[in-house]
């Protein structure tokens, strides 16, 4: 659930952004490709981008700090778990809002479905007439002209009209651009972010985009813009358009007003380089995270806690504990990093308490792996809460025996420390 309203939250800001940028300065230019596959583009970025985490290094202090350094803290520090990667106990609001978010993206997963469906009906109904790249279907009722993938939809009054051929000119510009698959694309995403009015604003300028690339390819088949227009307008009646096709007559207004723009002037031309810094603010926003740097062991780069955060002091002075060896401890057969954070993840709850009363932050769990391989002395060094400390120490201290590092031979104790990120959706 964490999982699910991070994306959904992180995505739709980053549509609404983009989309915003697309507004105020692409939306009345002429640069119709540009702007297809801005818009398509836009889906597939505020998709990918709250997946993607870029960590960031932040230094250690200098050595001349004035923190100390005490013994315990020169450990190997395992990347930091977030608890999205936790399922957090379910408020009573938010199983309500599931059902009411899966409800409306099943409907209109199913109004698609059952579009394309009445689309292959009436290909079946109507008397097809195959060409070489594509297909015209003529059908008896009522009709606005459109297409889907390779087959053109028109009424059988126009079999014999003249009229057909800039039509045609236009429905083969929107087959050989493929705007179909631009579509069902923008349908599958409208299903996951329908309640973003974002989602539909970029749904109906795709649509638009689409037109004006078919106009402006039909146009240079004709014999006048004039007279294009003029059988455009004959054209507003019919059906409306089913949500995966493309119509001829949609929009007639502002594609003819798009017509009698002008080509865009030099300063025009370099709007289209804002999107760039909007791109990287987000970038930085949202996938990259601040990663701490992994403890060194030499002298002049040991990591710094403030004497505060220490809650006592784990080992004693006689026991040998290593920080680095020859042959690190191993978790599952594999690197502890990668493996144990896994197990982490998947025993890991968020405790009630804290989330009632909206409590999140960081612990930083450490442990030694001893000679055994068993997992001792696992205390906490920065706490929150008493709720998420305990539990923190309860998943480490659950964890089954590691194979046991070793040092020329022989097996050792090895230091580590977790930090565990709790944070509510």
């Amino acid at each position: 659930m964490n999982n699910l309203v991070q994306f959904i939250y992180e995505s739709g800001i980053c549509l609404a952004v983009l989309f915003a940028l697309y507004w105020l300065i692409l939306r009345k230019e002429t640069y119709f490709r540009l702007n297809r596959f801005y818009l398509l583009g836009t889906l597939a970025f505020s998709c990918i981008l709250p997946l993607v985490n870029v960590g960031v290094s932040v230094l250690a202090p200098e050595a001349g700090s004035s923190r100390i350094i005490p013994p315990l803290v020169e450990a190997i520090r395992m990347p930091e778990l977030r608890t999205m990667e936790v399922s957090a106990p379910l408020k009573g609001w938010q199983p309500l809002i599931l059902v009411l978010y899966l409800t409306g993206s099943l409907f209109l997963m199913a109004r698609t479905i059952l579009g394309i469906l009445r689309v292959l009906m009436l290909k079946k109904e109507g008397r097809r007439v195959r060409q070489d790249a594509y297909s015209i279907v003529y059908l008896k009722q009522e009709i606005a002209p459109f297409s889907f993938f390779r087959t053109i939809f028109l009424q059988e009054a126009l079999s014999e009209d003249p009229d057909k051929n800039p039509i045609i000119h236009h429905e083969m510009i929107h087959i050989w651009q493929g705007h179909t698959y631009d579509n069902i694309f923008v349908e599958f995403f409208l299903a996951l972010f329908w309640f973003n009015p974002f989602m539909w604003l970029l749904k109906a300028a795709l649509r638009n985009t689409h037109e004006y690339l078919a106009d402006h390819g039909a146009i240079q088949k004709t014999t006048g813009l004039a007279t294009y227009q003029s059988l455009l307008l004959k054209q507003i009646s019919g059906l409306s358009p089913l949500p995966a096709t493309n119509s001829f007559n949609s929009t007639v207004k502002k594609r003819i007003k798009m017509m009698h723009r002008n080509n865009p002037c030099l300063m025009a031309k370099l709007k289209p380089l804002l999107v760039v810094p909007v791109l990287t603010c987000l970038t930085l926003l949202f996938a990259c995270n601040e990663n701490e740097p992994f403890l060194e062991q030499a002298e002049s780069a040991k990591p710094f806690v403030e004497e505060d955060d220490l809650q006592k002091e784990p080992f004693s002075a006689e026991e040998e504990v290593f920080y680095i060896v020859e042959e690190m401890p191993t978790f599952n057969g594999d690197e502890p990093a990668q493996e144990f954070r896994k197990f982490i993840a998947q025993h890991l709850e968020y405790p009630e308490s804290a989330a009632e009363n909206g409590i999140e932050g960081r612990v930083i769990v450490q442990f030694a792996v001893d000679k055994d391989g068993k997992v001792v002395d696992a205390v906490v060094v920065r706490g929150v809460d008493q709720a998420l400390d305990q539990e923190a120490l309860r998943v480490v201290n659950s964890s089954p025996e590691w194979i046991p590092g070793r040092q020329r031979g022989q097996a050792v104790k090895v230091l580590f420390t977790f930090p565990i990120n709790f944070i509510l959706p």
